[in-house]
């Protein structure tokens, strides 16, 4: 968090000051007063200027992207954050990791479990004291756009494959969110439902196809 300390003749002639040093507005900071201005004696001699103490108030992106980039510096990987303007389908601020290629599946963790964990805990901390909830989605190296593709994928052949067989078909196991993802582009076709079965971590998406589109 910024924040400078700053004097003046009145406390708002420091509040000033301290603003145009910081360069935020008045909204975006928390203002101390340390000291009030004190008079001298004939007006001049021996006063004292006002002091106050202004902090720049951290934004959920801001702390996200400071939370973030401490939580991969404690992990030993160097690497740097950035955020993306365009949100994503969901409506979340995109986080992308940009780090080594020998740390990305540190980062990413099996099936993004890593960046699945760091994902939630950055949502937790920006939004903790936050007046609205901002949504992040935490990514490295394009991973999450590259696991749709092959989710999608595994989907459509499981969905054929249960449609030609006439017979459920189940897919690998895994985390809820690609279940989800899974569950919800599958809603589309007219020829398959599906359901989750098994406990975690093995529980799993299996592909039915509909009674009149069973095949004999």
């Amino acid at each position: 968090m910024k924040k400078v300390v700053a004097t003046g003749r009145t406390v708002e002639e420091a509040v000033t000051s301290a603003l145009v040093r910081l360069g935020v507005s008045r909204s975006q900071a928390e203002i101390r007063v340390i000291s009030e201005p004190v008079k001298g004696l004939f007006g001049f001699i021996g006063g004292k200027d006002a002091e106050v103490e202004v902090r720049v108030i951290d934004t959920p992106l801001d702390m996200a992207k400071e939370f973030l980039h401490g939580l991969l510096e404690k992990m030993g990987i160097s690497a740097g954050v950035s955020a993306d303007e365009q949100l994503t389908e969901e409506g979340a601020v995109p986080l992308s990791i940009s780090c080594g290629e020998d740390a990305l599946p540190i980062v990413i963790g099996r099936h993004g479990s890593t960046l699945d964990s760091m994902q939630y805990l950055v949502n937790v901390v920006a939004n903790r004291n936050a007046h609205s909830v901002v949504k992040f989605a935490v990514d490295a190296g394009g991973y999450r756009q590259r696991r749709k593709d092959n989710l999608r994928r595994i989907a459509d052949q499981a969905a054929e494959r249960a449609v030609r067989l006439g017979r459920p078909v189940s897919l690998e196991a895994m985390p809820s969110a690609d279940r989800k993802w899974v569950h919800t582009y599958l809603q589309g076709r007219e020829d398959v439902t599906t359901l989750s079965e098994g406990q975690e971590p093995y529980r799993r998406v299996k592909v039915a196809p509909k009674r009149n589109h069973f095949v004999d």
